[in-house]
Protein backbone atom coordinates (compact mmCIF):
# COMPACT_ATOMS: atom_id res chain seq x y z
CA UNK A 1 0.00 0.00 0.00
CA UNK A 2 1.03 3.27 -1.19
CA UNK A 3 1.63 6.04 1.87
CA UNK A 4 -1.36 7.53 2.78
CA UNK A 5 -1.77 11.47 1.81
CA UNK A 6 -3.32 13.17 4.74
CA UNK A 7 -3.62 16.78 5.37
CA UNK A 8 -4.54 18.43 8.88
CA UNK A 9 -6.26 21.70 8.12
CA UNK A 10 -5.69 23.22 12.19
CA UNK A 11 -5.16 26.72 13.38
CA UNK A 12 -2.65 27.80 15.13
CA UNK A 13 -3.11 27.09 19.04
CA UNK A 14 -3.36 30.32 20.62
CA UNK A 15 -5.73 31.87 23.14
CA UNK A 16 -6.72 34.76 20.00
CA UNK A 17 -7.48 32.20 17.08
CA UNK A 18 -9.77 29.21 16.44
CA UNK A 19 -12.93 27.77 17.59
CA UNK A 20 -14.91 31.01 18.18
CA UNK A 21 -18.40 28.38 18.77
CA UNK A 22 -16.26 26.46 21.23
CA UNK A 23 -14.82 29.85 22.88
CA UNK A 24 -17.95 31.42 23.35
CA UNK A 25 -19.72 28.18 24.97
CA UNK A 26 -16.77 27.58 27.52
CA UNK A 27 -14.34 30.40 27.43
CA UNK A 28 -11.07 31.76 25.71
CA UNK A 29 -8.72 29.74 27.77
CA UNK A 30 -10.64 26.22 28.32
CA UNK A 31 -11.38 26.47 24.45
CA UNK A 32 -7.68 27.06 23.12
CA UNK A 33 -6.47 24.37 25.94
CA UNK A 34 -9.25 21.69 24.51
CA UNK A 35 -8.10 22.59 21.03
CA UNK A 36 -4.42 22.27 21.47
CA UNK A 37 -4.89 19.00 23.41
CA UNK A 38 -6.97 17.62 20.83
CA UNK A 39 -4.77 18.97 18.30
CA UNK A 40 -1.70 17.61 20.05
CA UNK A 41 -3.04 14.33 20.76
CA UNK A 42 -4.26 13.50 16.83
CA UNK A 43 -1.09 14.59 15.55
CA UNK A 44 0.84 12.34 17.88
CA UNK A 45 -1.59 9.59 17.43
CA UNK A 46 -1.65 9.96 13.09
CA UNK A 47 2.16 10.84 13.07
CA UNK A 48 2.95 7.25 15.09
CA UNK A 49 1.62 5.15 11.84
CA UNK A 50 4.45 5.04 9.29
CA UNK A 51 1.56 4.39 6.65
CA UNK A 52 0.36 8.07 6.89
CA UNK A 53 2.50 11.05 5.33
CA UNK A 54 0.64 13.35 7.92
CA UNK A 55 0.65 17.70 6.60
CA UNK A 56 -0.53 20.58 8.50
CA UNK A 57 -2.48 22.56 6.50
CA UNK A 58 -1.97 25.88 8.47
CA UNK A 59 -3.63 29.26 9.61
CA UNK A 60 -3.19 31.86 9.74
CA UNK A 61 -1.00 31.72 6.76
CA UNK A 62 2.09 32.85 8.94
CA UNK A 63 1.89 29.68 11.08
CA UNK A 64 3.86 28.12 8.70
CA UNK A 65 6.79 30.07 9.78
CA UNK A 66 5.50 31.06 12.90
CA UNK A 67 4.26 27.94 14.92
CA UNK A 68 4.48 26.70 18.32
CA UNK A 69 8.12 24.90 18.90
CA UNK A 70 6.58 22.50 20.82
CA UNK A 71 3.91 20.82 18.29
CA UNK A 72 5.55 18.69 16.06
CA UNK A 73 7.96 21.03 14.37
CA UNK A 74 9.04 18.36 11.91
CA UNK A 75 5.81 17.55 10.62
CA UNK A 76 5.35 19.70 7.02
CA UNK A 77 3.22 22.56 7.19
CA UNK A 78 1.71 24.77 3.97
CA UNK A 79 -0.94 27.56 4.33
CA UNK A 80 -5.03 27.21 4.13
CA UNK A 81 -4.64 30.94 2.43
CA UNK A 82 -7.45 32.75 1.91
CA UNK A 83 -11.56 32.34 1.15
CA UNK A 84 -13.54 30.21 3.11
CA UNK A 85 -13.50 26.72 4.61
CA UNK A 86 -14.61 25.17 1.17
CA UNK A 87 -12.19 27.51 -1.25
CA UNK A 88 -9.39 26.47 0.97
CA UNK A 89 -10.43 22.86 0.78
CA UNK A 90 -10.82 22.64 -2.98
CA UNK A 91 -7.16 24.31 -3.30
CA UNK A 92 -5.78 21.21 -1.57
CA UNK A 93 -8.10 18.69 -3.34
CA UNK A 94 -8.13 20.61 -6.89
CA UNK A 95 -4.73 19.21 -7.71
CA UNK A 96 -5.76 15.73 -8.70
CA UNK A 97 -2.17 14.42 -9.04
CA UNK A 98 -2.69 11.75 -6.33
CA UNK A 99 -5.37 10.88 -3.96
CA UNK A 100 -5.55 12.78 -0.74
CA UNK A 101 -7.55 13.23 2.72
CA UNK A 102 -8.16 15.96 4.59
CA UNK A 103 -9.58 16.29 8.19
CA UNK A 104 -10.13 18.68 10.97
CA UNK A 105 -8.27 18.63 13.96
CA UNK A 106 -11.39 18.68 16.10
CA UNK A 107 -12.70 15.25 15.76
CA UNK A 108 -11.46 13.48 19.48
CA UNK A 109 -12.37 9.59 18.51
CA UNK A 110 -10.11 9.69 14.85
CA UNK A 111 -8.07 6.50 14.65
CA UNK A 112 -5.05 5.71 12.13
CA UNK A 113 -7.58 2.63 11.26
CA UNK A 114 -10.36 4.67 10.14
CA UNK A 115 -7.63 6.48 7.89
CA UNK A 116 -6.65 3.61 6.55
CA UNK A 117 -9.50 2.37 5.87
CA UNK A 118 -10.86 5.57 4.03
CA UNK A 119 -7.57 5.03 1.81
CA UNK A 120 -8.30 1.63 0.85
CA UNK A 121 -11.77 2.99 0.07
CA UNK A 122 -10.69 5.53 -2.11
CA UNK A 123 -8.79 3.01 -4.65
CA UNK A 124 -12.30 2.38 -5.83
CA UNK A 125 -14.19 5.24 -5.29
CA UNK A 126 -13.70 9.15 -6.68
CA UNK A 127 -14.70 10.91 -3.27
CA UNK A 128 -15.16 9.57 0.46
CA UNK A 129 -16.58 11.47 3.28
CA UNK A 130 -16.64 11.14 7.39
CA UNK A 131 -19.64 11.70 8.00
CA UNK A 132 -20.01 14.06 11.56
CA UNK A 133 -22.52 13.54 13.98
CA UNK A 134 -24.06 17.17 13.26
CA UNK A 135 -24.57 16.52 9.30
CA UNK A 136 -21.33 18.24 8.37
CA UNK A 137 -18.43 15.79 7.38
CA UNK A 138 -14.63 15.67 9.63
CA UNK A 139 -13.18 14.05 6.79
CA UNK A 140 -13.21 14.35 2.64
CA UNK A 141 -10.88 12.50 0.42
CA UNK A 142 -10.51 12.79 -3.47
CA UNK A 143 -8.99 10.09 -6.03
CA UNK A 144 -6.36 9.92 -8.11
CA UNK A 145 -7.35 12.05 -11.32
CA UNK A 146 -10.70 12.81 -10.54
CA UNK A 147 -13.33 14.56 -12.70
CA UNK A 148 -15.04 16.37 -9.85
CA UNK A 149 -16.24 19.89 -9.77
CA UNK A 150 -17.98 22.79 -8.55
CA UNK A 151 -17.45 20.25 -5.39
CA UNK A 152 -18.09 23.12 -3.17
CA UNK A 153 -20.50 25.54 -4.95
CA UNK A 154 -23.08 27.09 -3.28
CA UNK A 155 -22.62 25.68 0.06
CA UNK A 156 -23.91 27.54 3.27
CA UNK A 157 -21.02 26.66 5.84
CA UNK A 158 -23.11 27.61 8.86
CA UNK A 159 -25.72 25.36 8.42
CA UNK A 160 -25.70 21.38 9.71
CA UNK A 161 -26.39 19.79 6.45
CA UNK A 162 -23.39 20.98 5.10
CA UNK A 163 -22.22 16.79 3.78
CA UNK A 164 -26.33 16.86 2.32
CA UNK A 165 -25.34 20.14 0.51
CA UNK A 166 -21.89 19.20 -0.89
CA UNK A 167 -23.57 15.77 -2.24
CA UNK A 168 -26.31 17.74 -3.86
CA UNK A 169 -23.32 18.89 -5.76
CA UNK A 170 -22.12 15.49 -6.64
CA UNK A 171 -22.87 13.64 -10.03
CA UNK A 172 -25.19 10.51 -9.76
CA UNK A 173 -21.87 8.76 -11.96
CA UNK A 174 -19.68 9.60 -9.15
CA UNK A 175 -18.82 7.18 -6.59
CA UNK A 176 -18.93 7.92 -3.33
CA UNK A 177 -18.09 6.33 -0.30
CA UNK A 178 -18.04 6.64 3.62
CA UNK A 179 -16.17 5.98 6.63
CA UNK A 180 -17.28 6.16 10.51
CA UNK A 181 -19.69 8.64 11.22
CA UNK A 182 -17.85 10.64 14.25
CA UNK A 183 -18.10 13.90 16.20
CA UNK A 184 -16.37 17.32 15.26
CA UNK A 185 -15.85 19.85 18.13
CA UNK A 186 -17.29 23.17 17.18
Amino acid sequence: MDKINLIIFARRPEISIGKTRLKNKVGKILGANFYYNNLSQTIRRLSSDRRISLTICVTPDSATKNWPKYIFPNIPRISQGSGNIGIKMWRILADNSSRKIIIGSDIPNISSKIIRTAWKKLCYSQIIFGPAKDGGFWLIGLSKNHKIKNLFHNINWKEKNTLKQVKNNISSNTKVNYVDTLEDID
